[in-house]
């Protein structure tokens, strides 16, 4: 009765398709149909703490077999991209370190806690799902810009335009739709907020990662091609900057947006567009 309970307990923890979408109408049960194989790697990689669930959603079974596999999928994410030099030997014994390192882990899990009852670690357990995470939308957002640059060789469309346009249209849609959310909660200081935080992020944090890995995995110093439409790219950015602080300083604070603003910013990016599209073209 017992391993009857750990299987039965593993496989309500993994099963990838909700009631809802078993009961739910055609439509939805293609949806989940779609989604059941990614959703069950996510199930056997990433361990979740719920606060919304019974005993935050403990699951024994399910949790020793993520921490087992979690080493393994940090590692494979990790050379994924990275140390093309590396041998295959030297390959397979990362992997099988990161096999019983996980194995190490599930094994202590399992000696130090109860089938029924969390343990008082439970929390920690939540941050490597979150490092898992973190691993496969990396993994994910690797394998979608070799699918776009096959797409561009294919049509003859370069790299650049590329990320100026699919790709910055890609990032940028979840914050656009978050910030108009905001904004129409009655926080446009946060929303304002954070159409700057975010490209911050991505300007700094991204540009500065991507140099530094590219000097410590590829070659240093790295090299860092910029071609005239980055060049150009960049004189609207700076443009579109200087026309915010002008109308800041000329409207005195408090700022009292008008749709004028939001008009010349916008038609400043359509500009932006028509370049980058005429360059290309060019």
């Amino acid at each position: 009765l017992q391993d009857e309970k750990w299987v039965t307990d593993l496989v309500d923890a993994m099963n990838p398709f909700e009631k809802t979408a078993r009961d739910g109408s055609a439509w939805e049960k293609l949806v989940a149909g779609v989604k059941a194989p990614g959703l069950l790697l996510m199930r056997l990689s990433s361990p979740v703490v719920d606060d919304t669930e019974v005993n935050a959603g403990w699951c024994k079974p399910a949790v020793l077999v993520q921490l087992t596999l979690c080493p393994l999928i940090l590692s494979w994410c990790f050379l994924l991209h990275g140390f093309d030099s590396l041998s295959p030997a030297a390959t397979h014994l990362t992997y099988a370190c990161s096999l019983l390192l996980g194995g190490a882990a599930a094994c202590l899990v399992h000696v130090t806690s109860d089938l029924h009852t969390p343990p008082p670690y439970q929390t920690s357990i939540a941050f490597l799902g979150f490092i898992t995470s973190v691993a496969w939308i990396y993994a994910l957002a690797a394998e979608l810009v070799h699918l776009l640059q096959a797409m561009g060789t294919l049509l003859g469309i370069s790299d650049t335009l590329l990320g100026l346009t699919v790709l910055a249209f890609a990032n940028s849609v979840g914050d656009l739709v978050a910030n108009l959310a905001m904004a129409r909660a009655g926080m446009p200081t946060m929303a304002a907020a954070a159409c700057i935080g975010a490209p911050l992020v991505n300007l700094l944090m991204g540009v500065g990662g991507a140099t530094l890995l590219g000097n410590v995995l590829v070659q240093s110093p790295y090299p860092f091609l910029m071609n005239l439409q980055l060049y150009v790219s960049l004189i609207f950015l700076v443009f579109a900057l200087v026309a915010i602080l002008v109308y800041i300083y000329r409207n005195g604070v408090p700022v009292e947006v008008g749709p004028g603003l939001g008009g010349v910013l916008i038609l400043i990016y359509c500009a932006f567009l028509v370049t980058c599209l005429g360059l290309e073209a060019w």
